[in-house]
């Protein structure tokens, strides 16, 4: 759901409350992002530097422009994430914080077994050749339509449409190699 224009404006203009509703709106999906775009080890900390970055250039975005609001982020979010990956550096982290990271997994089977689908399919998605990868996130995970990914990655539609058919095609080959447990094996489940 797009900010209302009133907002918008408040929000460049460095009303706080306004400021609050545009990171409200768009924290989680820069965050769902960032983790799938190959930087889940970091995604909390670069959601954090993405948004900050999102509020200092938003006085940029001209409501009345041609592209909206969540468009104009994604377009801004990809281009940051590729100067972040440009910088990428091993992050290293003492064996003391890893003691202290809490066990997250579900208690119930099903919880279980969709954590583990979950998982195979980052691992997938993780493993597309980066120009796949990042419009298959675009388009399946954050519903950009295929104009606007163009847009972001400047290159015709055409092109985005055949690395999402390319990346699609790759997962299911994927998927369908791989298994879980519960399963022993995908190939019933990608549709």
């Amino acid at each position: 759901m797009e900010l209302d224009d009133l907002t918008v404006r408040k929000a460049q203009a460095g009303d706080r409350s306004a400021q609050d509703m545009f990171l409200r709106r768009y924290a989680k999906p820069m965050h769902a992002l960032i983790f799938r775009c190959g930087f889940a080890a970091q995604a909390d900390d670069l959601t954090q530097d993405l948004l900050e970055k999102l509020l200092c250039v938003l006085p940029d975005f001209d409501p009345r422009g041609s592209a909206q609001l969540s468009t104009w982020v994604y377009t801004v979010a990809h281009r940051w994430l590729l100067d972040v990956r440009k910088k990428r550096h091993l992050a290293l982290v003492p064996l003391e914080d890893g003691l202290e990271i809490p066990d997250e997994r579900p208690r119930a089977d099903v919880h279980l077994e969709r954590r583990e689908l979950r998982a195979c399919l980052e691992s997938a998605i993780g493993r597309l050749p980066e120009t796949q990868r990042r419009v298959f996130v675009l388009a399946q995970v954050h519903a950009q339509p295929l104009e606007a990914i163009a847009s972001v990655e400047g290159i015709p539609v055409g092109t985005v449409k055949s690395r999402l058919h390319r990346a699609r095609a790759a997962l299911v080959s994927l998927l369908n190699a791989g298994s879980t447990p519960a399963q022993g094996g995908l190939g019933g489940h990608v549709g």
